[in-house]
């Protein structure tokens, strides 16, 4: 047969930290169940509760009370950020998608657009300058004809502006182009919101340092871990982001603009995504200085 425990008796003399442990778990049922379930009866959260007035813990009951609050305050900001990053990481997926394929396809089509362009020349001839331009030539009139490179290929291009329409013969280092300021802004926006997350697990993580015990339930820290996970993948540049890194060897390479960028810090982002998305100590400090400013203001409420 299956003991139960009995609350109201175990009340008696309980340490604080162990009642506000009981009413936490309870609260944390109700919100997993919507309401339906409980792990106290009535009866037993009033013992908690009697028993705490009579050993002098309802100043400390309370001000647990107030950081676990915060606490799932906190989480819902967190599970907030989480949904802006996958938003800003659902149009850098498109954008790097799109890029890709008419990448791959305007490749594809400029071969074919020369392939044309060259018909009737010798070998001797198309090493001449004057050729080459009157190729260049035939092969823009040739694109406009077929309907290739419009504004939409110009838009999926890794360089702004777009370096597709370049020589096919051009040997000239690509230094006016800079990386493609959609996919520069997708990118800044991601970090942001990885940065804003982390600041959330900041605070979070301070609360329950001054709580001196855990808030959170088992299953709320798992949500948070998986949240982090996702985001470590694009930390980490893996998968579709690999393609990403291309941009810092460009820069070392000095292929493209490095200065002057639609989004000034993008290229020592892609070059220490670790750096990029760290908290400083002074983003720290600041995040916990809010956590000390909202429980004062609850003090003199």
């Amino acid at each position: 047969m299956k003991k139960q425990l009995n609350i109201k008796t175990l009340a008696k003399g309980m340490r604080v930290q162990d009642k506000a442990k009981l009413l936490f778990a309870d609260r944390h049922k109700l919100a997993e169940t919507s309401g339906r379930e409980r792990l106290l009866s009535p009866d037993e959260e009033k013992a908690l509760i009697e028993d705490a007035q009579d050993l002098h813990q309802i100043s400390e009951l309370n001000r647990l009370n107030r950081l676990f609050n915060i606490a799932s305050f906190l989480l819902l900001d967190g599970q907030t950020a989480y949904l802006h990053f996958v938003i800003a990481i659902g149009k850098l997926d498109m954008l790097l998608t799109g890029i890709t394929l008419t990448g791959s396809l305007g490749d594809v089509v400029d071969h074919m657009t020369y392939d044309l362009a060259v018909q009737g020349y010798t070998s001797k001839q198309l090493e001449e300058e004057k050729i080459q331009k009157e190729i260049d030539q035939k092969a823009i009139e040739l694109r406009k004809k077929y309907g290739v490179g419009d504004k939409l290929v110009d838009v999926y291009d890794y360089f702004s502006p777009s370096l597709r329409a370049e020589s096919y013969f051009s040997e000239k280092t690509k230094t006016e182009s800079e990386p493609s300021q959609p996919l520069q802004k997708f990118f800044m926006l991601a970090i942001k919101r990885v940065k804003d997350f982390r600041k959330q697990v900041c605070q979070g993580d301070y609360v329950v340092e001054k709580a001196r015990m855990e808030l959170l339930s088992d299953k709320e820290k798992e949500s948070l871990k998986s949240f982090k996970k996702e985001m470590d993948k694009f930390v980490g540049l893996k998968g579709i982001y690999r393609q990403v890194k291309l941009y810092g060897a460009f820069a070392d390479k000095e292929l493209i603009r490095t200065t002057n960028l639609s989004e000034p810090r993008f290229l020592k982002a892609v070059k220490d995504m670790e750096k990029a998305v760290r908290l400083t100590d002074q983003e720290k400090d600041k995040a916990k200085a809010e956590i000390d400013e909202l429980l004062e203001k609850q003090n003199y409420s």
